[in-house]
């Protein structure tokens, strides 16, 4: 009876233990049957015993929920298919784990910012999205009450925005210093652009492709600088999706100018004036509501005046007293008295003799310029240069481009009185005095004159030096 008893509990042990063993197994799919895992579709691994799988799911779930500040939503679909590829080895419950986390997709509630009708992108909560608005105007309230005799009326933003609850994939949420970023300066953002050698600010905006205003907003202050090679430049298309718009009342004072009054006096000479008393500006105070955008002023409305200093008129005496004619000159035998006789020396011509001689027609109005002309009353530039110096025997052509080639070349630094100097852009002579000095007969309004040929435009004029005589 024993015996039998003893027979029949190893029975019922056995049967028990078979009935715990054979469900986990029919349930695993067999010990040596391989299956990938799917999560979402997403491929995360080969595994043997799916209830396992199961199991490390939900504790990787149970993770996230626990780990997450917001209240999340996790709604995955989970399948397995059986790996028909021979060879194949379990993947690893530590890099499961991790596989399953990211293909999880989380959801939670977040806000979308919406702007004229365009969704944006979302942010964690409205106070983070009210805040981002907040910031972007704040560098513009700043400025507004920093500026002198300004008070800040109003600040708003041009553009209709919103923000609105949704539930979104964590993976869509951005951070408030990228959904800032992407307000002022588009979705495109900029691309880096390296100076190089010869580069200037329009070679840099023509080859990008972009306006210079674009280069200059993206890089503030570079059209008031040298560039230099290696300097890295932001390269794009500045798109604010906001424009901050402000209204300030602003206090300040304007300057009046004076009115001029003209007196005829005829105790005074034509063509003279005197002051009689002298003009001052005067002032008004102002008030005036300025609406600027992003900054920049659009508009201005004056909404009070008050002069608090008349301006001073200044008033002028003019001239109404005809001019006394000038005496007649009396005239010699041999003509008009104010003509520059001939040389006492003429057949022993020098450079002093000639530049002395040259200097005596020098502001005479006896002489007036004309073209092609060469004396003995009437020249242009080349033809006065080769009259002085006919007057001592010496001839050559009258024409200042062919006068380059006259006697020798010599340079600049040894000139000489008496030396011809010749200039380019109008073709120009004249004769050589000393002290960096020439007498040339200079324009029409002019006449002959003394000229420095370091002063004015001569020096980049000049092209060559020629002396005729010793």
């Amino acid at each position: 009876m024993k015996r039998f008893k003893l027979i029949l509990c190893t029975a019922l042990t056995i049967l028990a233990l078979m009935s715990a063993t054979v469900p986990v197994l029919a349930y695993n799919g067999g010990s040596s049957t391989l299956y990938s895992m799917y999560v979402d579709g997403k491929d995360v691994g080969v595994i043997r015993y799916p209830a396992r799988a199961l199991y490390i799911y939900d504790s990787v779930e149970k993770g996230i929920r626990g780990s997450s500040r917001e209240e999340v939503f996790i709604s995955s679909d989970i399948s397995f298919k059986e790996i028909k590829t021979r060879g194949a080895q379990p993947t690893k419950e530590k890099i499961l784990a991790e596989s399953i986390k990211d293909a999880i997709d989380i959801k939670t509630n977040a806000y979308a910012i919406t702007i004229d009708g365009t969704k944006l992108f979302y942010v964690n909560s409205a106070h983070e999205a009210q805040k981002i608005i907040e910031d972007i105007k704040a560098p513009y309230i700043k400025s507004a009450k920093e500026r002198e005799g300004c008070s800040l009326e109003d600040v708003s933003v041009k553009e209709e925005y919103s923000f609105v609850e949704e539930l979104v994939s964590q993976d869509e949420i951005i951070t408030p210093e990228e959904a800032e970023d992407i307000i002022l300066n588009g979705r495109e953002g900029y691309k880096e652009y390296e100076v190089k050698e010869g580069d200037n600010i329009w070679v840099i905006a023509e080859a990008n492709d972009i306006t210079l205003s674009d280069l200059e907003a993206a890089n503030p202050g570079v059209s008031d600088r040298i560039i230099q090679p290696g300097e890295i430049f932001k390269i794009g298309h500045v798109e604010r999706l906001l424009t901050v718009v402000t209204k300030e009342r602003l206090e300040y004072t304007k300057e009046i100018d004076f009115e001029t009054q003209v007196k005829e006096d005829r105790n005074l000479e034509v063509g003279k004036t005197k002051v009689l008393q002298e003009g001052e500006k005067g002032k008004k105070e102002i008030v005036a509501l300025v609406t600027r955008e992003d900054g920049q002023e659009v508009d201005r409305e004056i909404v009070e005046e008050k002069v608090v200093k008349e301006p001073v008129k200044r008033i002028e005496a003019k001239g109404t007293k005809p001019k006394p004619q000038p005496k007649k000159q009396k005239k010699s035998s041999s003509g008009s008295s104010s003509t520059v006789g001939k040389p006492t020396s003429r057949g022993s011509a020098t450079g002093n003799a000639i530049a002395n001689y040259a200097k005596k027609f020098a502001y005479n109005k006896t002489y007036k310029y004309s073209h092609g002309s060469t004396g003995p009353t009437r020249f242009d530039c080349s033809g006065f240069t080769s009259y002085v110096y006919r007057q001592f025997g010496i001839n050559f052509s009258n024409g200042s481009v062919a006068q380059r080639s006259v006697g020798k070349r010599v340079k600049k630094s040894d000139l000489k009185p008496g030396d011809l100097v010749c200039f380019k852009n109008s073709n120009h002579v004249g004769i050589y005095i000393g002290n960096g000095n020439m007498v040339h007969m200079s324009s029409p309004k002019a006449g002959i004159i003394i000229s420095s040929i370091n002063g004015g435009r001569y020096p980049k004029r000049y092209v060559t030096s020629r002396r005729v005589v010793n």
